[in-house]
């Protein structure tokens, strides 16, 4: 748990990015999960990278929504063949999109569904692909899942927090860190053993303690401290993404029309 008040450490950048992913790689070495949900964005990039630094390569999966743009694939296709990683594709028929909306309903409980107070919809077209995402895995004998939970939350990855003050931005990642992760409930509905590094107690301890001009900088992007993880590894195409949310990246923005939506 994290304190409420947090004391964060005044070292340089790079000191705290190089001891993120020694953190990070020190989770990976307990578990050597087999499998990875692999967007292609910043935190399980991160992961993939802090995994293969032990020497271990996870298979990859990416969820793709076959009526959708899916903006994710790109990415997840450029680390697979620069970091010669196998990677599955887990496809979602329109057809499927009721059904699937169900089951995700009956995992999270039909009372979080309205997270976002749209019906439902946002929820739902992310945690579509989350859940199936998950069961892929599962049916493919996965045994553990390494998945990006916490990224934005511990990092600052949320355009609004951008341009939050310094101290209202500690209060926003104290809260948001102590929230739900809704991947996280439907891996436990589905009976899927996830691992998300960046929860990890010692990954979230000295996470907590960087300070706030290392995670947000003069570029106005958000977990700046990933960031230069994957550039001084030159995945420089990846340490460039904005965030896209996994509806955007999977293309399932397009299963519902949310009150948000412009």
């Amino acid at each position: 748990m994290v304190n409420e008040m947090i004391f964060r450490l005044r070292h340089p950048c790079n000191y705290h990015a190089e001891r993120i992913l020694m953190r990070v790689i020190d989770v990976i070495k307990d578990y050597r999960c087999g499998c990875i949900a692999l967007s292609g964005g910043i935190d399980t990039s991160v992961i993939l990278l802090a995994s293969l630094k032990t020497g271990f390569k996870p298979r990859g999966y990416i969820a793709i929504y076959r009526e959708g743009v899916p903006r994710d694939l790109i990415y997840a296709e450029y680390l697979s063949k620069i970091l010669n990683v196998d990677l599955r594709y887990v496809f979602i028929d329109p057809a499927e999109t009721n059904l699937l909306r169900d089951e995700v309903v009956r995992c999270i409980g039909p009372e979080k569904i309205d997270s976002h107070g749209d019906g439902g919809c946002i929820e739902i077209r992310n945690d579509i692909v989350f859940y199936t995402t998950l069961k892929k895995t599962k049916e493919n004998g996965c045994e553990c899942v390494y998945v990006g939970s916490g990224g934005d939350e511990i990092f600052a990855g949320y355009s609004f927090m951008l341009n939050l003050t310094e101290q209202d931005l500690e209060k926003k990642i104290d809260s948001m860190i102590r929230g739900r992760y809704p991947e996280i409930e439907l891996s436990r509905c589905l009976g899927v053993e996830v691992v998300a590094p960046f929860l990890d107690p010692r990954v979230l301890e000295f996470a907590t303690q960087i300070p706030i001009n290392c995670l947000r900088t003069g570029s106005m992007t958000g977990k700046d401290i990933l960031r230069e993880i994957l550039a001084t590894n030159n995945l420089y195409l990846i340490s460039e993404r904005r965030k896209t949310p996994a509806e955007s990246g999977a293309g399932t923005i397009s299963i519902c029309r949310s009150i948000y939506d412009t």
